[in-house]
Order: C-alpha cells, then sequence, then structure tokens
C-alpha cells in the first residue's frame, strides 16, 4: 500500500515538473524603450530666427535593429535573444531628435519630414553605430552618429560633425545595456543641441 502511495506521489510531482516549461521558447522577451532625459532649462538667449526641418534618420548599418546588438569580437555583430527595443534606433532618434529641439527652441520653427512648411535650415542625420561593445566585461556601449546642417535657400552646407558616445555598463546584461544605452543616447542629444546652437555663429 505504502509503495503504490509512494509512486502515486512521485508520478504526480513528475508531472508538476513537467508542466513547468522553462525552455528557452517560454522566456519572454524584454521591450526597452529608448528615452530622452527631462527637458533641459530653456535657453536665455533668442532662438535663430530660422525654420529647422529636422530629416528623419537614415541608417544602413545592422546596429539599426528591433534587437539589441551586441559585439565580442573586432568587427563582428550579435543580437540579444530576449530584449528589443520598441522600435528600430534611428525610427526613435528621429523623434527625440525633433522632441529635443522643440523643446530646447534653437529655433524659431521646428518641423518634422512630415510637414509642408517650407524651411530654410535642414538637419540631416545618419545613425552609423548602435552597440554593446561586449568585449570585456560588462563593456560599453557604442553609439555614433553624423550630422549635416544645410542652407536649403542658398543651397549650401553650413556644418557637419561626427557625434559619438562610449558610455560603461554597470551590469553584463540587457537590462545594463538599455540603461547605458539610454544615458548614452542623452549625452549625444545634448552634444547636438549644444553644436547647433553656435553651427550658424561666425
Amino acid at each position: 500500500m505504502q509503495k503504490s502511495l509512494f509512486i502515486a506521489l512521485f508520478i504526480s510531482l513528475l508531472g508538476g515538473c513537467v508542466s513547468l516549461d522553462l525552455s528557452p521558447k517560454n522566456i519572454p522577451s524584454i521591450v526597452y524603450v529608448l528615452a530622452d532625459a527631462p527637458a533641459p532649462p530653456l535657453p536665455v538667449g533668442p532662438s535663430h530666427p530660422h525654420t529647422l526641418l529636422v530629416e528623419a534618420t537614415h541608417a544602413s548599418t545592422y546596429d539599426d535593429n528591433e534587437d539589441l546588438v551586441f559585439s565580442s569580437k573586432p568587427n563582428t555583430r550579435g543580437r540579444y535573444k530576449y530584449a528589443r527595443w520598441s522600435e528600430r534606433p534611428s525610427v526613435k532618434l528621429s523623434e527625440l531628435l525633433f522632441n529635443r529641439f522643440v523643446n530646447a527652441q534653437l529655433y524659431a520653427t521646428v518641423v518634422n519630414a512630415g510637414s509642408d512648411v517650407t524651411a530654410d535650415r535642414r538637419l540631416s542625420t545618419e545613425l552609423l553605430a548602435f552597440y554593446h561593445d561586449a568585449s570585456t566585461n560588462p563593456g560599453k556601449v557604442h553609439i555614433a552618429l553624423r550630422a549635416e546642417l544645410f542652407d536649403t535657400l542658398h543651397h549650401r552646407l553650413i556644418a557637419r560633425r561626427l557625434f559619438e558616445q562610449n558610455t560603461p555598463l554597470v551590469s553584463y546584461d540587457a537590462a545594463g545595456a538599455a540603461a547605458a544605452f539610454n544615458l548614452a543616447n542623452q549625452a549625444l542629444l545634448t552634444d547636438i543641441s549644444n553644436w547647433l546652437s553656435t553651427a550658424e555663429t561666425p
């Protein structure tokens, strides 16, 4: 009798273990959102008396991926399996750049690519790199973005600059990478805003 009860109990426990499926296919994918810091204080000085068109950020790099991208060796790329962005980095950067410039009031008017407003200034950006450099533990995130400011009325380039940020991770995982990406992105947006504020200064 006791042997029968033991067998029944063992089968019951085994059934419970089988039903607790912890295989990788059931691990939930975590979605991270690339965000800017709270809006900084508005500048005291006057804004540029121009209308700035903020183009959608261009990207042809593998790093512009909904999955978080890492590099464990030079000239290689990989993707986190269970961590992804809410949008591709280039798409989110376009939104964040536009919002940052509107809030900063650097120009009299700021419009995005979908606007019908005629702009005499145009900002073009290209995302060149956006990955977790995991060659060391915990590594760092690397962001590179090229920006070009044009005078559309006179068809000339006013200024061009390459912006880069390298921010170390606190933890060697996707959460640590996402947090570092946000810090690097916020610093990048600040650098671009500061550059735009003086790009047209003689």
